[in-house]
Order: structure tokens, then sequence, then C-alpha cells
């Protein structure tokens, strides 16, 4: 990202449309769907906060990022993580990725239980769990930390024009 860059926030976001309003607002137009399909994705059964930034010389030309913060109040998940959301023009149309980041107050071999059914595990990584979401829904990390686990969620998408 080039030094000057365009940035949008918002904070407790009261419209659907948020993530798009705030790509429009800093001039990434050609991605706006996209980057608002992966925040909303990102953002389900959360409050949260977003700012927004993307090249402020170029735009549309560059990808446009969101840093979020959320709060879950949720059975199975309480309190605050984070994520990022990504989208950039490629040929063709706008690639994108989102990252959550969620601590969960149980151990990971209880977390499990929660992902989606036909879900698989993967080789873990150095002592992280690695998992293959159901479907097209990407893929979890699991960190053990103490009694604790951190889930971190990623998940691409892609959108052709």
């Amino acid at each position: 990202m080039a030094p000057a860059a365009a940035a949008a926030t918002t904070a407790a976001p009261a419209n659907a449309a948020v993530f798009r309003d705030q790509a429009n607002k800093v001039g990434a137009r050609s991605c706006a769907d996209l980057y608002e399909a992966l925040g909303q994705g990102l953002t389900r059964g959360a409050a949260f906060s977003v700012k927004t930034e993307t090249d402020q010389a170029a735009p549309d030309a560059h990808l446009v990022r969101g840093l979020l913060g959320l709060t879950y109040d949720q059975p199975d998940l309480k309190g605050s993580a984070g994520g990022v959301v990504v989208a950039a023009p490629g040929q063709g149309g706008c690639e994108g990725y989102l990252v959550r980041v969620a601590p969960f107050q149980k151990p990971c071999a209880e977390v499990v239980s929660l992902l989606p059914a036909g879900s698989t595990a993967g080789q873990p990584l150095l002592g992280v769990w690695q998992y293959q979401l159901a479907g097209t829904q990407g893929q979890a990390l699991m960190i053990p930390s103490g009694s604790t686990c951190v889930v971190v969620t990623l998940s691409g998408m892609t959108q052709r024009q």
C-alpha cells in the first residue's frame, strides 16, 4: 500500500452495505461488491467497527483493505476478535480474502465440535491444528493457548466481471 492511503472508518455500523459504502467513499469501486461480501461473511453474528483503506493516488487499481474489531455475544463465542478483509482488482475481476482471529474460552478439542459438519482435519503444523471447512467455507487454524483456543479462520472469494 502506498504511503498516502485513503481511509474511511465506521464504528458499530447500522447499514448492511457499510463495506461497499466505505469502498466507494475511498474510491475503490471496482471491487466494492466483493469487499462487501467478504466483510459481511467476516462480521456475521458480531458487533464491529471497520477502517477501510486503499491507495489514494489510484484507489480502483489497488487493493482495498479493512481492519476490523469485533465483539461476539454468542453461546460458544463471547468477547473480542479481530479481522482483515482484502479485495484487489485482477485480470477479469476481483479476488479477495478474509482472516478472522477469535479466542474461544474452551480447549481446541471442544471447539472442533463447533466446525461445520463435513469439515476435515489436515496435517498439524507444529502444534497448530488445521481444518478444511466443509464446502467452500475456507480453512481454520486452531492454536492452543493454555486452556483456551485461538481460531484463525481464512476464506477467499473471486468475482468475475
